[in-house]
């Protein structure tokens, strides 16, 4: 049972290295079984099944370099080699060869199993410790006797399983171990590199340590390239030093050079600027900050608000135009402006470019920096209609250089819409995840990728499976030397199991589209402007917004609608996806227009949905009629194939909501008029209006909806056919 839990431990851990350059040390009784654990191991391995590429046995003179040159030549999963050099100098020359080449591990394609024995073990311990330090573990052999009898199960088991007459039946043997269940395909990573800070200047004497630094990166990454295929290029500011147009030659030159030697096509190039990117002599005049959030809505909702500040930002924007697309955001998009989105390995990948450095003017940029909460709030609406599995924020600053208007928001609504955010700005490298009741996201600050040679540089390469939810880093730094760029195990000190990369789970997402978002913002200010003063008391109370003992309170409106948006937006999310049945990764399944009761099964659930959300906030005293009515709106715009359309709510003579297209088929639209109060006469007048919109909008369905603000759970929402006055029978939904 000892050797059978070492072997399931031993495939796990294989499972996990996949994809990575790592080395995992198996050590034999002697050099006599060596042969024998070999098959042995080939055999266990594939019955998992995991595809081993059998490697043989190391030629005496063959190390690390001559084991990553093998490596590439297969298409496997885990490479396996046995090395049994004659004893006694044979052993002290092989440990003197694979400790001078201990560094050429990571060109390794793959995980690879080396199997040695105790003695070979003993002096590798003694004369190269080094090349041990590589290995992510080192572990014994269990004896041939019960590797043989491992193998003898497995075959069985395997035999077994491909029987007709056996299939599906239970052997009884409760004794033995259980089945290794065949494993899925591995998911395919999409593998990225983040860059950021390289501070490129012309002068002569920078130009020599920049290219001693950086030229190694290119190197790297092209001896690099056939191993880790990139597919993304990040590259989060402070490209140049001082905004100049001769300085973003030289990244010009950079780029291009990194484009060249990755592969990576221009189009999966994403840059955004940071404060060393903006020419501060044509920002000299400028306004250095903004004041409340009233001027930030204005300055990021209208482009001409930015034109002065964007200005300082002229040579960054031609240089990079030139390089990457002229109709490419880097940066200087806002809102829905700023996200592109890629379609990678079967997922769709949004990124957002975040410019940070609309105020960066001098070294005091702390607290004065604003990225525009307008901007998120588009971002995320985008990212939500186009469907992206995965959303990817960079940015130059943290959040602790933003102003302190929008710095808790902004981090804030990130966890909700982002799964991974890259930065730089500091120079120094940190990590970080964060799960939150409003989602989360996994943070990553890369170091500077040149700060002077006789300084720390670094980078990152990543891989993002978005369907695992998960981001797996390795950190690089440039140490001199023959192979300047080396993994660098000062980041992950702890992740020695992993080769010194870590890999981070990332918190599932609940978006929801922007339409839904736009309908909750008109029922947080239906909520807010229904409130007379003594009721906005108790809602700021119950937000925990009352403003400190002695000190002016001043017009909160803004700040509590805010807030009664976030708040009902949280509970909406929760109530579509606690009482969705069949999503799939957190997704909402919507009813199709195909389904000839679309519009009753929609009506009742938006309707269910809409009540449990507003008993969920926690608002319940706040509450009004309007409010209801706009979240049935949002929660309607969220279960219903679309397209569905918010017109008026009872502010005209179209319909309140209209369902499906002009150029759909009748039976596939639909029309909604929606009534706060449920007396006779209002009733008998919304249902001649809906005869009136079946003319203007012709479809086959309609209904009326007529809100009440008790939420009591009791009086669950029910739908009955009604007739018009012209004779159409349509769904009446008291909610």
């Amino acid at each position: 049972m000892a050797s059978e839990r070492w072997f399931e431990e031993l495939a796990a851990r294989l499972d996990l290295a996949q994809g990575s350059a790592s080395l995992l040390v198996v050590v034999a009784e002697s050099e006599a079984v060596l042969e024998g654990a070999r098959s042995a191991l080939v055999a266990l391995l594939s019955a998992v099944p995991i595809k081993v590429g059998d490697l043989g046995e190391c030629a005496p003179n063959a190390g690390p370099g001559r084991w990553a040159e093998l490596s590439q030549g297969l298409a496997a999963e885990v490479h396996l080699l046995a090395a049994a050099p004659p004893a006694p100098f044979g052993v002290a020359a092989f440990a003197g060869l694979v400790n001078a080449e201990r560094e050429l591990l990571r060109r390794l394609s793959g995980p690879l199993l080396l199997l040695i024995s105790r003695t070979t073990e003993q002096v590798l311990r003694q004369r190269a410790p080094d090349f041990l330090t590589w290995a992510s573990q080192v572990v014994e052999l269990p004896r041939a006797e019960e590797l043989s009898a491992m193998s003898r199960k497995l075959a069985s088991r395997t035999r077994r399983a491909g029987d007709p007459q056996d299939a599906g039946q239970d052997t009884g043997n409760t004794g033995g171990t259980s089945k290794i269940p065949p494993r899925p395909p591995p998911e395919e990573p999409i593998r990225f590199l983040h860059l950021s800070d390289l501070h490129l200047r012309p002068q002569r004497l920078k130009r020599y340590d920049q290219d001693r630094v950086l030229r190694g990166l290119l190197q790297f990454l092209e001896a690099d390239r056939a191993r880790f295929p990139l597919d993304l290029v990040f590259l989060t500011g402070d490209l140049a030093h001082g905004g100049k147009a001769d300085e973003y030659a030289l990244a010009g030159e950079f780029l291009r050079e990194l484009i060249d030697v990755t592969g990576v096509a221009p189009a999966r190039v994403f840059v955004v600027p940071g404060n060393h990117d903006v020419d501060r002599d044509v920002g000299r005049w400028l306004l250095r900050t903004l004041s409340s959030d009233e001027e930030a809505v204005r300055f990021f909702m209208e482009e001409e608000s930015r034109r002065f500040h964007a200005q300082k930002l002229d040579a960054y924007r031609k240089s990079m135009q030139a390089l990457l697309g002229a109709d490419r955001p880097m940066g200087l998009g806002v809102g829905a402006e700023a996200v592109e989105v890629v379609q990678l390995r079967g997922a769709r990948i949004a990124v957002a470019s975040f410019n940070t450095a609309w105020f960066a003017q001098a070294d005091d940029d702390q607290g004065r920096l604003w990225l525009g909460e307008p901007s998120i709030d588009g971002a995320e609406g985008r990212i939500a209609d186009e469907g992206a599995s995965f959303a990817i924020a960079l940015m130059h600053h943290p959040f602790d250089e933003l102003h302190e208007s929008e710095r808790w928001m902004v981090e804030r609504r990130s966890e909700r819409v982002f799964d991974l955010l890259l930065r730089g700005h500091l120079h120094q490298e940190r990590t970080r995840a964060i799960a939150s009741q409003r989602g989360g996201f996994v943070e990553v600050a890369a170091p500077a990728a040149y700060q002077g040679s006789q300084w720390g540089n670094g980078c990152f390469l990543g891989e993002i499976r978005p369907r695992e939810r998960s981001v797996r880093l390795r950190p690089y730094t440039y140490a001199s030397g023959a192979d300047p760029w080396v993994l660098d195990p000062k980041v992950f000190p702890d992740s020695a199991d992993e080769g010194y990369c870590h890999t981070f789970q990332v918190p599932e997402k609940k978006r929801l589209r922007s339409t839904v978002g736009e309908s909750l913002r008109k029922a947080a200010v239906a909520t807010v402007l229904a409130a007379p003063p003594a009721a906005r008391k108790e809602l700021e109370a119950q937000l925990d917004m009352l403003s400190p003992p002695g000190r002016a309170a001043g017009d909160t409106t803004e700040r509590v609608t805010k807030e009664v948006y976030e708040t009902l937006r949280a509970a909406t999310v929760q109530a579509l996806l606690k009482g969705q049945q069949g999503g799939a990764s957190g997704e909402i399944v919507q009813i199709p227009r195909s389904d000839p009761q679309f519009l009753e099964k929609s009506l009742l659930q938006a309707a269910r949905w809409a009540r449990v959300s507003a008993a969920a906030s926690g608002l319940l005293n706040s509450v009004t009629s309007h409010t209801l009515e706009h979240m049935f709106c949002s929660a309607l715009e969220a279960v219903l194939e679309g397209p569905v359309q918010v017109l008026s709510l009872s502010q005209s003579e179209g319909p309140d909501v209209l369902i499906g297209s002009d150029s759909e088929a009748p039976e596939r639209r639909a029309v909604i008029e929606l009534r706060l109060e449920v007396r006779g006469d209002v009733m008998r007048a919304a249902l001649a209006q809906l005869d009136a919109q079946l003319t203007a909008f012709p479809g086959v369905h309609a209904a009326l909806v007529m809100s009440e603000v008790s939420l009591a759970e009791a009086s669950a929402a029910s739908v009955e056919r009604v007739t018009t006055p012209d004779g159409h029978e349509v769904l009446l939904l008291r909610m």
